[in-house]
């Protein structure tokens, strides 16, 4: 009785380990297939370029491009931190919209599909990637910045995990109500989360800014990634925020630190969590292989002895 109730405790200490070291792998399975529902029923839901002219999808459509000229002229005054959950001005309620997105992002270097939504909420930044209040509608045009935040890792999904990829030349995708905008990754910066001044509108310019906490797992700085309309005439420069066109490479010394904000790589904390993990998964696997010999082994002698104290002497 004792040996089997030693049994049970062992069972029960292994299926606990087990979920314990799956858990992570799980919820990020999910996480991805729940983005990808969200964006299927988006696409299906939604009206696309050539598909519809409904007075109510034309109307949304210039609302976002009179919001833009709006704050570009008042110079989005009340541009926060993302994380400060400042919700956007542009109420999406009642458009129609399958879950009030706005269109989903598209990253092909980071390997992420994301739903994207207007006002950077707590809700809306637990779903996927959000675009800042007083910053553009994902609509383009010239003097626009659409500054879009998500966390680095939330609930399992990965969302923004891997934006240390990005390099100069990588394409960004924005699929809206209408059609989906190419960019192109120009530069990548690290600022503090009160430089309001960095992600702001450049005069001319149709840029995305993506944006989420740095270092891996903390939330004292801003990594920030620069990515200008592959299809836009406008001309390639700099301003004073720093954004500027970079080369076709990127490494660790390319990160430029926005006034002087020093840059730590969180490349090898994101390794190191992998190598934990897949270390922990094989260790798994290994303890399950040997608990079924152990089982086979002890089956089997069982039935020997058995066989052997069953036998009748003559």
């Amino acid at each position: 009785m004792r040996r089997r109730l030693l049994y049970i405790l062992a069972g029960v200490l292994f299926l606990a380990g087990a979920a314990l070291l799956l858990l992570p792998v799980g919820e990020e399975a999910l996480g991805t297939l729940r983005n990808r529902e969200r964006i299927e029923e988006f696409q299906k839901e939604t009206y696309r370029e050539g598909q519809g002219t409904a007075e109510e999808d034309i109307e949304l459509k210039q609302q976002m491009y009179s919001y833009n000229e709006r704050i570009y002229a008042e110079g989005q005054s009340g541009l926060t931190d993302a994380w400060s959950y400042e919700q956007g001005d542009l109420d999406l309620q009642g458009t129609g919209m399958a879950g009030e997105m706005a269109g989903y992002l598209t990253i092909p270097a980071m390997g992420i599909e994301l739903p994207l939504y207007i006002g950077a909420d707590q809700e809306n930044l637990s779903k996927g990637a959000a675009v800042l209040g007083q910053t553009s509608m994902p609509v383009g045009g010239e003097n626009t910045n659409c500054v879009i935040a998500a966390h680095r890792g939330y609930g399992g999904t990965a969302m923004f995990r891997e934006i240390e990829k990005l390099k100069a030349g990588d394409e960004v995708k924005i699929t809206n109500l209408w059609e989906t905008l190419t960019y192109e990754v120009i530069k990548c910066i690290v600022i503090l989360p009160d430089d309001i001044d960095a992600v702001k509108i450049v005069p001319g310019e149709d840029l995305v800014t993506l944006v989420t906490c740095h270092p891996y797992t903390q939330n004292y700085q801003r990594y920030v990634v620069y990515c200008r309309r592959m299809e836009s005439p406008l001309e390639n420069g700099a301003d004073d925020t720093g954004q500027a066109a970079g080369g076709k490479g990127k490494n660790e010394e390319d990160i430029v630190p926005y006034d002087g904000v020093p840059f730590r790589s969180s490349k090898a904390a994101i390794r190191k969590e992998r190598i934990l993990t897949a270390a922990g998964c094989a260790l798994l696997a290994a303890l399950f292989a040997c608990l079924l010999v152990w089982l086979a082994v002890k089956k089997k002698g069982g039935g020997r002895q058995k066989k052997k104290t069953g036998r009748i002497k003559k």
